[in-house]
Formats: structure tokens, C-alpha cells, sequence
């Protein structure tokens, strides 16, 4: 599977608990990309091949409207969770993806 991109929106303990269950993780503090746009992040993410993961909806209006590239996107719903039912959510999601899905999914 392909490393994930946590943009800034993605709880930090989201991102360490996910490293916890064997992904490799990267995120937007971590590769100090902090500030940039949700075009950046898309462009970065697809240059690196990284699935970009985030809470924020926007990404998903930019790939729709602007038909923009990605390597793949994983949406989380955050509403009414907390950190280790989103964690659950994502690797599931993760163990069920086909490795080379640039699809969007939501979960």
C-alpha cells in the first residue's frame, strides 16, 4: 500500500496511531508544508504517490469541479468520534483498498 499523506486537518494522534498499526505516514508538519494550498497538497501528495488523507471536504469540491489528479483520497468523517474510532476507520478502509485504487473513499 501506498504511504499516506495526513493534511493538517488529521489529529496528530490519527497520524501516530495509524504508524502504530504499520503505515507508513507522512504529514503536513512533518514535511513542512504547513500553509500551503489544497492544490499543493494534492500536486505533493501525487508527485511522492502518497494517498492524502483528511477531515477537510474541500478536497473532494476540487477534484469533482476542477477534475483535478490525485493519487487517491481517503475522507474521514469526523462528526462524533474520537481519535481511536477514527484510526479504526481509516485502517480498515486501508486493509480493504486495492494498492493501486487513486480513487476517493470515505469513511
Amino acid at each position: 500500500m501506498r504511504p499516506l499523506y495526513c493534511d493538517e486537518s488529521i489529529w496528530i494522534p490519527v497520524a501516530d496511531g495509524l504508524r502504530r498499526r504499520g503505515w507508513t505516514v507522512y504529514t503536513v508538519r512533518g514535511q513542512d508544508r504547513l500553509g500551503d494550498t489544497d492544490h499543493e497538497h494534492l500536486s505533493y501528495a501525487l508527485e511522492n504517490d502518497w494517498l492524502l488523507v483528511t477531515f477537510d471536504d474541500d478536497f473532494l469540491s476540487l477534484v469533482e469541479t476542477e477534475d483535478l489528479d490525485h493519487a487517491g483520497i481517503i475522507y474521514v468523517r469526523q462528526a462524533g468520534r474520537d481519535i481511536g474510532d477514527v484510526v479504526k476507520a481509516i485502517d480498515e478502509q486501508l486493509e480493504n483498498r486495492e494498492p493501486d485504487d487513486r480513487g476517493i473513499d470515505y469513511c
